[in-house]
């Protein structure tokens, strides 16, 4: 049985085998396999990273109020569930809110035997949870623990409890800022939270400071010497400008550390766009391997090289100049990507030398160049991940023809689109 790429745990769904069909279009991806399978537990396929006799991860945030934990966590949530790996965030100042205590002072956060026993039980409620949470998965999966956990006492306690089960890993992600504009940036995002919304601005904001003196009074960062030397955490500096890991191994804290490596709160447009039509789409035909273009097409290739220029000419003049340099158009490695390229190269040549004639067709273009294009002031980088879905052995054929020809494929199809794999394809859970 051979298998595209899957990121997802669990057994991959099953398609009817049939006799492979020649086709000479199909994804190139590096990582694409051949697994032998059975249907027993032994033979279980798990997908790229899915399987690991540790194979449940708690991460948990550390830091002071208003130092970007939550900004974060909401970032790895996105990042893990594009993955494809099972995440859910817990966090502790939400618990709080629901179970009464919104609107807590800065007395709540102080070092008060009574404030401090409260806001241990609400921690310990909110991992709790978590860990539970955790259980209930037997694959990879990651939950993510939004709380302070600013002192020794309190991640030793986090990586005891975890210890009480087998196969979940403690991950400590601290982020330490000291960035006074990053800083007050925040406290002002801060304001307009449950505890402050219908506070004076000026009385929310002294609060505020006070909660997070009363944390940095007791605050402790972690150090390599937690646990016996065995703590694995990841630190970042100021969001992204620095990053330190610690005992971070294994495919999903790589991963889990690539991704925070490369984290950044610079403000930057992404524009998302289909390739221009081809003569593939208006026949129905599965795969779109050929270049060829339409008019529409066309058309739509000297629109789009139009709209980017008149992007980069406001950028320009509103003194934007290092956004204006980081101009990139991703694409596929498909045919009909490269020719929606060089159409809009045509496009933007056209356009500055003759005024605005129709581009030329672009037929029969086989593949883009290895290396970054300058399409007239835009780098142009080529990947097989942004191809459109494999269809394996019904690659160039209509779906006319599939319904004609593999009937029984069809009808599997038909029945879950989502999880159906074309045989020597992929699926929609697979891209």
């Amino acid at each position: 049985l051979r298998l595209a790429r899957q990121v997802t745990g669990g057994s991959p769904p099953r398609s009817p085998r049939l006799p492979a069909r020649n086709h000479s279009h199909s994804r190139l991806r590096d990582d694409t396999m051949s697994i032998a399978s059975s249907t027993d537990d032994a033979g279980k396929i798990y997908g790229l990273g899915g399987y690991s006799q540790s194979n449940r991860v708690l991460l948990c945030m550390v830091g002071l109020p208003a130092r970007g934990k939550s900004y974060i966590t909401k970032m790895l949530m996105r990042y893990l569930t594009w993955s494809g790996f099972p995440v859910r965030a817990f966090n502790a100042g939400n618990l709080r809110r629901q179970t009464g205590n919104c609107s807590a002072s800065a007395e709540f956060f102080s070092s008060a035997e009574s404030a401090t026993k409260m806001r241990e039980q609400i921690a310990d409620e909110c991992m709790h949870e978590a860990i539970a949470w955790l259980r209930m998965h037997k694959s990879v999966c990651v939950a993510i623990f939004d709380a302070t956990n600013t002192t020794t006492r309190r991640r030793q306690r986090i990586i005891d409890k975890c210890r009480q089960v087998t196969g979940i890993t403690p991950v400590f992600v601290e982020s330490i800022c000291e960035n006074k504009e990053i800083l007050e940036r925040n406290y002002k995002l801060k304001l307009d939270n449950d505890d402050y919304r219908n506070m004076d601005p000026t009385k929310a904001r002294l609060d505020f400071i006070r909660r997070v003196e009363e944390y940095k009074s007791r605050y402790q960062t972690v150090t390599d010497q937690e646990d016996e030397g065995e703590i694995c955490y990841v630190k970042l500096y100021n969001v992204g400008q620095k990053v330190e890991m610690h005992h971070c191994s294994g495919y999903l804290m790589s991963q889990i550390g690539f991704f925070l490596s490369n984290i950044h709160i610079q403000p930057r447009c992404i524009w998302l766009t289909r390739h221009a039509e081809s003569g593939d789409q208006l026949s129905g035909i599965l795969g779109s391997h050929r270049g060829e273009l339409t008019h529409n097409g066309r058309n739509y290739c000297r629109e789009l090289a139009s709209f980017l220029h008149k992007c980069r000419r406001e950028m320009e003049e509103a003194g934007h100049v290092e956004s204006c340099g980081d101009f990139l158009v991703l694409m596929g490695t498909a045919p009909v990507h490269y020719s929606t390229l060089q159409s809009m190269i045509k496009s933007s040549s056209s356009s500055l030398s003759d005024g605005d004639p129709s581009p030329a067709s672009i037929s029969g273009a086989s593949s883009p160049p290895a290396v970054p294009v300058n399409c007239k002031g835009f780098q142009a980088m080529s990947t097989s991940l942004l191809n459109e879905l494999d269809g394996g052995v019904c690659n160039g054929l209509s779906y006319a023809e599939i319904i004609r020809d593999y009937p029984d494929l069809w009808a599997a199809r038909e029945r879950d689109k989502l999880n159906f794999r074309y045989p020597n394809g992929e699926s929609y859970q697979d891209v």
